[in-house]
């Protein structure tokens, strides 16, 4: 590969970071050299199937095709990294996001140079984000407009699985490759604590968006929660209805029990791990922050606007964590498990 092109290539990446992501690109400078990058490229990967996901609307079959290509661009040919590029640089109109896609083979190119290793986490990450979101996707394109996105239950905690549960996944594998254990139990619970990480974020942050997506016609919660309470889509926003305090201190719970799990698979690190230590819990910390801040919102959650956590709490709680208050930081979470809005 020409040394100079690929020097370009991971600029553009470092650079491109901060504009599709308001808190990662801070946390990330808590890691370092190879690790860093890799989990860097690994982000950028994922941004790229949740554009085809979020940003891309089509026909089922449009869709499919679309993650197809993002599928087979893990591979050796250059080809359909640069066919679906292509066809993003026409979708894409000041969308971050989908220009991330129209430069898709940039981010590809330093997938490519990353030790094999690394490349391979990264893409058994990427296959199983594509793939379970592929199917939810092309799935509601052939669903009524403004069909709930989720049947069931069961089927909100796959879809954290798949969009972000196997993010934690990719990244204590990428920690252990780093710092290995002797323990195969310990690396066992590592892994099976890996995905609490991301479902807590997720379920945060579907929580968060609730009013948001339920506009522009996406709504996660649960077909079968709704019926339960006589609620469409549709009822989620504009006032608050009866029913709809009820799901949200639900779905709140569900969010607050995920990062109350949150320091078990700290405790399962290395202390000395410093740096990966602070990167997995300031998410959490900041999750439980805006879900405390979005109490403050009398119009939370039905309201026009996602409640955004000020960016002095935001570094306020960045703060604490650097600091070394990890007993506090993680009796804090611990606590989060309890009833929702006490």
């Amino acid at each position: 590969m020409n040394a100079i092109l690929l020097s370009e290539d991971r600029a553009w990446c470092d650079a491109v970071l901060p504009r599709v992501s308001r808190t990662f690109a801070l946390n990330i400078r808590l890691l370092a050299g190879t690790f860093r990058e890799a989990v860097s490229i690994g982000y950028l990967l994922c941004r790229a199937a949740d554009a085809l996901e979020d940003s891309w609307p089509g026909s089922a079959e449009e869709i499919r095709a679309r993650f197809r290509l993002l599928l087979d661009s893990l591979g050796e040919d250059d080809v359909p990294a640069e066919s679906l590029a292509a066809q993003a640089r026409g979708a894409a109109t000041g969308e971050s996001d989908l220009e991330l896609v129209a430069d898709l083979p940039r981010v590809r190119r330093v997938w490519r140079a990353l030790p094999a290793g690394d490349r391979e986490i990264l893409a058994e990450c990427v296959r199983t984000m594509a793939t379970g979101m592929c199917r939810y996707a092309s799935r509601a394109a052939e669903r009524p407009p403004g069909a709930p996105y989720l049947d069931t239950e069961a089927e909100l905690h796959d879809y954290c699985w798949v969009v972000a549960g196997c993010v934690g996944v990719m990244l204590t594998r990428l920690f252990e490759t780093r710092q290995p254990t002797s323990d195969p139990a310990l690396e066992r619970r590592r892994l099976e604590l890996a995905p609490s990480v991301g479902e807590a974020l997720q379920l945060t942050n579907i929580l968060l968006d609730w009013s948001v997506d339920a506009r522009r016609g996406r709504c996660y919660l649960p077909a079968a929660w709704l019926a339960e309470h006589g609620l469409a889509p549709r009822d989620l926003v504009g006032s608050a209805r009866p029913g709809v305090a009820a799901l949200e201190l639900r779905l709140e719970a569900q969010a607050r029990a995920a990062l109350a799990r949150v320091p078990d698979y700290l405790d399962a690190l290395p202390p000395l791990a410093l740096r990966y230590r602070l990167f997995a819990l300031l998410p959490a910390l900041w999750g439980l922050a805006s879900l405390e801040h979005a109490r403050t919102d009398p119009e939370f959650p039905w309201g026009a606007r996602r409640p955004r956590l000020p960016r002095a709490r935001l570094w306020g709680e960045a703060l604490g964590g650097l600091l070394g208050h990890h007993g506090t930081a993680l009796r804090r979470l611990r606590a989060a498990g309890g009833p929702a809005g006490a």
